[in-house]
């Protein structure tokens, strides 16, 4: 008799939770434009998962109504890496060339330390990953370092220094697995 209540109430939340995300597990915020001059706005957002989401909102009106919170265009769940303590907590930035940078690490526990920045454009009403970014290094052995930058959209990069052709194309930041890398950044 108690139990359909809670199951109805967890379900609610589950749903709201989605739509919206949680301001009190905010771990960064950026406002800038994909195209156009609009306001644009990606929150990144901890979900207690060892991993972080991604809301992204699209031409947000100044003096719109503030009434209704705002509906995303893509929530990308799980989109990097959050250990939840100094030196392993991802952050967003953005270029000049009006792309979004989502930014994760571990360069604070263990022996294998990292640094990763996925960049995210706007491009034909999709979300896409243009490039990777990431830098390895172990604490335990000076020669165990490496390094990618990887331009989906060329087809060019480099890793440790040395050009390479990238055969893995550019995807849709929805289908993009954290964690899951391109054979071009495995060491």
């Amino acid at each position: 008799m108690f139990k359909a209540p809670v199951i109805a109430i967890t379900l609610l939340v589950a749903t709201t939770a989605q739509a919206e995300p949680d301001y009190s597990r905010v771990l960064d915020a950026a406002t800038f434009s994909f195209e156009n001059g609009e306001t644009d706005r990606a929150v990144l957002v901890a979900n207690g998962d060892s991993s972080s989401d991604l809301y992204i909102y699209l031409d947000l009106q100044p003096g719109g109504d503030e009434t209704k919170a705002p509906k995303p265009a893509l929530l990308k769940q799980g989109v990097a890496f959050n250990g939840g303590m100094w030196g392993q907590r991802p952050s967003l930035e953005t270029n000049a060339k009006g792309s979004l940078l989502i930014k994760s690490e571990n360069t604070g526990i263990g022996r294998d330390r990292w640094t990763q920045t996925l960049t995210v454009v706007y491009r034909d009403r999709q979300f896409i990953v243009a490039g990777l970014t990431r830098d390895a290094y172990d604490t335990l052995d000076p020669k165990g370092t490496h390094s990618c930058d990887l331009n989906f959209l060329s087809g060019k990069g480099k890793k440790d220094g040395r050009p390479v052709e990238i055969k893995t194309p550019a995807m849709k930041l929805a289908n993009w697995i954290d964690g899951d890398l391109p054979k071009e950044c495995s060491f």
